[in-house]
Parts: C-alpha cells; sequence; structure tokens
C-alpha cells in the first residue's frame, strides 16, 4: 500500500502544479474553464465513494484497487494525447473515479489494521510516506514541464501509474467472497447512513468541504495563475512553492496524527485552522519568492494537521463494520469541496476582476476557515481504546 501509494501521489504530484497552466496555454482556456476542468477530476469521483467504500467492505480491497488504478491510466494516457478541452475534462473524470479507489480504500484499509489509539499515527504515517511521493513530483513537474513540455507530464504520469497497477496486484486483504447484487446495492440505505451521520462525522465532513475547496480551488486553480501572471514567478518556481507546501503537508500529517492521538483531535484540528488563517494572510499580501515559500509551507502545515486527525475522527466514531461507508462519506465531502472550490474561487475572481479579484478570493478563504473554527467547537470526542 505505501509503496504504490508514492507512485499514485508522485503521478498526481506530477500535474498538480502545471494542470491550471497547461489548460490555460494548451487550449486557449478562459480562467472560469480553467476553473471547470480543474474540477473535472471530482465531478464522478465523489459519486463513486459510498460504492466503493462498501464494495471494499464486502469484497476486499484487492479488485477495487486493480480497477481503479485501469481508470487512471486510462484517463492519463488520454489526456496526455488529446487537443480538445471536452476529451480533456472528460479523461480527468475518468482519472478522477480511478484515485478514488485507491484513496478510500487505502484510508480505509490502514484505518482497520491499527486501535483507536494508535489510528491517528498510523493514517498521518500513511499519508505523510504518500506524501513524499507527492512532493518528488511536484519538484520535478514543473522543471520537467520546461524542459520537455507541459503535454509531457501526462504520459510521464501514465507510466507510473501502470507502474502503481502492477504494485496493488500484491495487496492482500481479507475478501468475503466475490460481489454478488446490483450497482444500486452498493449504495448505503438511509438507515446505515444516519448510523454513521452522527454531529460530530457531520461537522468534520464540513471541515473537509471548505479545506479540499481552499486546496483545490485557491492552491489549485487561483494561485497557479495568480503567481506566474501576476506575480511573475516561473513554473519552475511555482513548483517550489508547491514542495515547500507538501513538506508541510508531510510535517503536519505526521505531527497532527501523533497529537491527535496525545492531546485530543479537536485541540490538533482547531490548530491547523490557525495555521491556515496565517497562511493565507501571508499569500494575500507576500510577493517575493522567499516569503511565499514560506506561506506556502504553513499552507501544507495546515492542510496536513487537519488531513492527519479528520479521518481518525471519523473512524474513531464510527463502528468497524461500517467504518468502510464512513470513509466513503468522508471521502465524498472531500470531493464536494475539490468539485465546486475551482468553479467558485475562479468565480470570485472573474466577479471582481484583477489583482482585487485575486485578493478577495484569499480574504474568502479566510472567512472560511474562522468559520470552522467556531464550527469545531462543536466537536466531541471519544476515549482512545485498544479495540477497532
Amino acid at each position: 500500500m505505501v509503496m504504490s501509494g508514492i507512485l499514485t501521489m508522485f503521478s498526481g504530484g506530477f500535474i498538480w502544479p502545471i494542470f491550471a497552466a497547461y489548460v490555460r496555454t494548451e487550449f486557449n482556456a478562459s480562467l472560469h474553464l480553467v476553473g471547470l476542468a480543474v474540477s473535472g477530476y471530482f465531478l464522478l469521483r465523489m459519486l463513486t465513494e459510498f460504492p466503493i467504500g462498501v464494495l471494499s467492505d464486502r469484497t476486499g480491497p484487492k479488485m477495487p484497487l486493480i480497477a481503479g488504478r485501469v481508470l487512471s491510466v486510462i484517463g492519463a494516457f488520454v489526456s496526455f494525447q488529446t487537443k480538445n478541452v471536452g476529451v480533456l475534462i472528460v479523461a480527468r473524470i475518468v482519472w478522477g473515479i480511478g484515485d478514488a479507489s485507491f484513496f478510500c480504500i487505502g484510508t480505509s484499509y490502514v484505518s482497520k489494521l491499527f486501535s483507536s489509539e494508535k489510528r491517528g499515527r498510523a493514517l498521518g504515517t500513511f499519508q505523510a510516506v504518500e506524501m513524499i511521493g507527492n512532493l518528488l513530483g511536484q519538484a520535478l513537474g514543473g522543471y520537467f514541464a520546461d524542459r520537455y513540455g507541459l503535454r509531457m507530464n501526462f504520459l510521464a504520469s501514465a507510466i507510473m501509474t501502470v507502474t502503481a497497477l502492477v504494485m496493488v496486484t500484491f495487496i492482500k486483504g481479507t475478501a468475503q467472497g466475490p460481489f454478488k447484487g446490483s450497482i444500486a446495492s452498493l449504495m448505503p440505505s438511509w438507515g446505515t447512513i444516519r448510523q454513521v451521520m452522527n454531529r460530530t462525522v457531520v461537522v468534520i465532513c464540513l471541515v473537509n468541504v471548505v479545506c479540499m475547496m481552499i486546496n483545490n480551488g485557491l492552491l489549485g486553480t487561483i494561485m497557479p495563475i495568480f503567481s506566474t501572471e501576476n506575480i511573475g514567478l516561473s513554473l519552475s518556481q511555482y513548483s517550489l512553492m508547491v514542495s515547500l507546501s507538501t513538506i508541510g503537508n508531510i510535517t503536519g500529517n505526521l505531527v497532527g496524527g501523533v497529537l491527535s492521538d496525545k492531546v485530543g483531535r479537536k485541540k490538533i484540528l482547531i490548530a491547523g485552522f490557525v495555521i491556515g488563517v496565517l497562511a493565507i494572510s501571508g499569500l494575500s499580501v507576500f510577493r517575493t519568492l522567499p516569503t511565499l515559500l514560506f506561506a506556502m509551507f504553513l499552507m501544507g502545515m495546515f492542510w496536513g494537521t487537519v488531513y492527519g486527525a479528520a479521518p481518525a475522527y471519523i473512524a474513531d466514531m464510527v463502528a468497524p463494520e461500517i467504518r468502510g461507508i464512513g470513509i466513503g462519506i468522508y471521502r465524498t465531502f472531500f470531493d464536494l469541496g475539490g468539485l465546486i472550490g475551482p468553479v467558485i474561487m475562479s468565480g470570485i475572481v472573474g466577479l471582481f476582476g484583477g489583482e482585487r479579484g485575486y485578493l478577495f478570493s484569499f480574504y474568502f478563504c479566510i472567512i472560511l476557515v474562522v468559520g470552522l473554527i467556531a464550527l469545531s467547537m462543536m466537536l466531541k470526542e471519544k476515549k482512545p481504546t485498544s479495540v477497532s
């Protein structure tokens, strides 16, 4: 899981810093179309998290993981070949479904291997190690694009995804037999959803939406264009910024996961939100590369701290036999934020125009994170136990 996770994240990181610029330059797209293209990755992905979580509970992780890697290979290769922005969006949709399979099943699988007093550390470590692959991909993606052209990043990503596909064939997990039933039976009943959706889970899901809106909308859509077109940075310099963000993400995952086991998940989440307010404020005023690197590191700390504690929070509050569904719900809200974030942020920039529009998108994100601090005061915690 770790090795395939590193490769999967490397592949995604190779695309992340250059995708908005790729759509902007290769397809002569408006900012609104760039936002739609970035959102395409999450368009159907959010609808597949439920059935993927249920399927993994019923059949074990191996076959859904293999199917997901196949879809990601197809998405990456079509993204490399196409000259049509509509086909690119469809390819990203397929790619997103494939990645949903890996991340949903991987999170659920690891959470089931550890008892609650070690779960935060385990999930934080697993995600931090994955982020090493993301870091390497982001660091090299901009340089690779500057040297060989933006389109070649997608071919390289497809090759890496094929390697990850081979790796997941060695995954083992408890299977309850081949799946027998209709596609509709993969969707949990309303009664099951009510078992999962207690107040704490609802709050964490809302946290997930907002954080992904900021991550995919501000960092994935607005910052690449703002940094290169308004501040005057190169793609290589922006890739370096994203790499610092990922280093912060890795640090946040490790620290957040471990400390959430020791001092409580609620305190760690709120600490992460405070860091987020400072980071976004810095991005709104800094204009030199060193200061922007510092702000991006803090952005990574913000996201990593929250992401290290949030899934452990969900796993704590959901019974083991429906934990796959719980993670599926959590991931669905994750994808919802990734879907609407680019559209909302690009809409704000387009509405107000120029540098003022970019600044208003930063201010909007600060208001959202402050709201999360207030919302998190409602959270309750379950005392860690040695039983998973």
